[in-house]
């Protein structure tokens, strides 16, 4: 180590270095390359967090996030889907561990990039990448509703219900069928901690994604969506959030009505046992449950304002 050099600016040197060195190999195809000097990234993030929350710090850490970001985008250009794969991991574990660590602008910026990072790839039509960054958004998605960061919970809905819509468009079956299960994922974490809110958030989610899949003749998508719901109704039945599981209910029932006018029986018979799986007995009676659907519309439109 030279004269008049601290050890924090050998550490930024290294930083700057392996920035360098990820954009490189991006550029040039290597993708044990990029890969190694993703990771590398990753440990200078995770051993920044810990440290005092200033200014300096979170500028640092997220120069670090912004950068995993970039070499991910020029690796989907290179078609290096495993690289974009590992970014998308490595923003959610730096994710998770900021918010761990109460770091939530931190944690909130690398959720951010994963959004956009899938979108994306789903634009692309980088079928794999995409379903990689949803598994990473559902991941923190989850992650959060234990530490009941609803901010994060409710941007990795919005995020997969973005990507949900692309890849049913784009019939990229992968990401399309994780990032709808992921969000009903969300909406079961968020009602084993009651927080309703989310849970309704994501219930409403699936109803535009499914009503979206029987638009494109998805069929898979469609039973996907199902499945999803009938997982949700059936933890929320269990927490008498009756909001939410009229709204499941409902839900279902929409989506059984037009897989059955567009001839998708098995959708239609996945619905209709959904529903009956679903332990609807004490809901409100029919009067009540119509003001509360009215209630619930609602709060969709003001979800989608969100997308």
């Amino acid at each position: 180590m030279g004269f008049g050099i601290s050890p924090m600016d050998v550490n930024e040197l290294d930083e700057v270095q392996t920035i360098e060195e990820g954009f490189r190999k991006a550029y040039v195809g290597d993708l044990k390359g990029t890969v190694e000097a993703v990771d590398k990234l990753k440990g200078f993030a995770l051993q920044l967090i810990p440290l005092d929350a200033n200014a300096e710090n979170e500028l640092d850490i997220k120069a670090l996030i912004i950068s995993i970001g970039d070499i991910a985008r020029v690796s989907a250009e290179m078609k290096m889907e495993q690289a974009c794969s590992v970014s998308s991991r490595v923003l959610g574990d730096i994710a998770l561990k900021a918010a761990s660590q109460k770091r939530e602008p931190v944690a909130i910026k690398a959720l951010s990039i994963i959004g956009s990072l899938a979108l994306e790839f789903a634009g692309k039509g980088l079928d794999e990448a995409a379903r990689s960054a949803t598994e990473s958004l559902g991941t923190c998605g989850k992650g959060s509703s234990r530490m009941k960061m609803e901010t994060m919970m409710s941007l990795s809905e919005v995020y997969l219900m973005q990507v949900s819509m692309i890849s049913i468009e784009k019939r990229l079956q992968k990401a399309g069928i994780a990032s709808i299960g992921y969000i009903g994922e969300i909406g079961t974490a968020s009602a084993k901690q009651a927080i309703e809110t989310c849970t309704l958030e994501a219930a409403v989610i699936l109803e535009d994604l499914g009503n979206a899949a029987v638009r494109e003749n998805n069929e898979s998508c469609a039973k996907a969506v199902i499945e999803a719901l009938e997982n949700l109704g059936i933890e929320v039945s269990q927490g008498g959030m009756k909001n939410v599981l009229v709204q499941i209910a409902w839900s279902l029932e929409m989506i059984r009505v037009l897989t059955l006018d567009r001839g998708m029986k098995e959708a239609c018979f996945a619905a209709k046992d959904a529903l009956e799986s679903i332990n609807t007995a004490g809901l409100l009676d029919a009067e009540q449950n119509l003001e509360k659907i009215r209630e619930i519309k609602e709060f969709h439109s003001f979800i989608l304002k969100k997308s």
